[in-house]
């Protein structure tokens, strides 16, 4: 072999240690899921936040069915998830808002024949903002 190659059998796994490698198969046990969700919730470090979204979605993308039955059955799974992927749904939120905010300066520029200026006044888009919509423009 060109490189160094390591092979792990999930299923021979201890069920209490390596949660992270054990929920990566295709076919994860939805206790393991629980557990791991449960074990993530309590970490408070950028570095194994970064890392638990990371399996997450390799997770969640192999195993869509049972994290779905989670989410519909488990209201404190799904608020666990909810408080992993805050800083995410945060972040998705803001550049929605900015996108949105962004087109309507553009639709009132077109129909309304104002510059970014006036139509940034008119929406009450604060001064230190306004920057970063001409920006963009």
């Amino acid at each position: 072999m060109p490189f160094d190659t390591q092979i792990v059998v999930t299923k021979q796994l201890r069920k209490e240690t390596h949660r992270a490698l054990r929920i990566l198969s295709k076919h994860v046990n939805e206790d393991d899921v629980r557990a791991f969700i449960e074990d993530a919730a309590q970490m408070s470090e950028p570095g194994d936040r970064n890392n638990v979204d990371a399996v997450l979605q390799v997770s969640v993308s192999a195993n869509k069915d049972i994290y779905e039955a989670i989410r519909r059955c488990d209201k404190a799974m799904c608020d666990a998830l909810r408080e992993l992927m805050k800083e995410d749904f945060e972040k998705q939120e803001q550049e929605t808002k900015q996108e949105i905010l962004l087109a309507t300066i553009k639709n009132l520029m077109d129909t309304m024949k104002w510059t970014a200026e006036q139509a940034m006044t008119a929406m009450k888009i604060p001064d230190a903002d306004k920057g970063k919509y001409i920006a963009k423009l």
